[in-house]
């Protein structure tokens, strides 16, 4: 073999090795954001992310704020307490602050 061939192969092995590093894994979404009922923080409250079959779960923060990372993007569903609300996550982690109501009303988002 030549200088050039070598040369050219290591130039193909060096592009797919770029190539492989820059293969990405699945989708990765994040939600934060904070809870409230009229101007207070609502701590300790239960909530429950929905990514197809990937699901994460957690709590708010003494200051009602609340974070949960998941293994998928795309339209999700948002449990808080009883409470669902359809969310869509994408590349950039999303932010989601609500009102929860003490009634039976459906979250509002602020």
């Amino acid at each position: 073999m030549t200088f050039l061939h070598f040369r050219a192969m290591g130039f193909r092995a060096l592009g797919l090795s770029i190539a492989l590093l820059g293969a990405s894994p699945a989708l990765a979404g994040s939600i934060y954001g904070n809870l409230q009922r009229g101007a207070q923080p609502l701590a300790g409250v239960a909530l429950k992310l929905v990514c197809g079959a990937s699901q994460a779960s957690g709590q708010s923060d003494a200051k009602g704020n609340y974070t949960l990372v998941i293994a998928g993007s795309g339209r999700c569903a948002l449990t808080v307490g009883d409470k669902a609300f359809p969310v869509v996550l994408g590349e950039d982690a999303a932010r989601y602050d609500f009102d929860v109501p003490a009634d039976t009303s459906p979250l509002r988002r602020r």
